[in-house]
């Protein structure tokens, strides 16, 4: 019983490594590369036939649309977070200090205590509204 037991585990092992080790190599082969950008040159490279040096070019072009996208994305995500303080704060001046208490926990189960507290750079009702609880 323990032979066969042992002879049963080493064959799953060997499946799962062998899995493993196969679905590596179709991956290699078929994205070539696990980072979109690469990936994209690489289809651009087979489909368009470019020259080494229109490659280093695209490569250049693309690292730098990157660059750009992640500071929009920066700038964009900022401005959002800006957006909502500024909203929450408009519909906290509307609100009696209970209703404006009962919106923010509504808030806070939602979207989180720490979304609002890290961003409680104004004195706005909504930056204050309730103190966090001992949880």
């Amino acid at each position: 019983m323990n032979k066969n037991f042992f002879l049963i585990l080493i064959g799953i092992l060997l499946g799962v490594a062998a899995g493993a080790w196969t679905m590596r190599i179709y991956f290699d082969r078929t994205l070539v590369a696990w980072n979109p950008a690469d990936r994209f040159l690489f289809q651009l490279t087979e489909d368009l036939q470019l020259t080494a040096d229109q490659r280093a070019k695209v490569s250049d072009v693309l690292a730098r649309q990157k660059d750009r996208m992640e500071d929009l994305r920066k700038q964009w995500s900022f401005e959002v977070v800006t957006l909502d303080r500024q909203g929450e704060d408009e519909i906290a001046g509307l609100l009696t200090a209970a209703q404006t208490d009962k919106f923010m926990r509504a808030h806070d189960q939602i979207h989180g205590r720490m979304d609002r507290f890290l961003w409680t750079t104004s004195a706005g009702p909504t930056a204050i509204a309730i103190a966090p609880s001992g949880k």
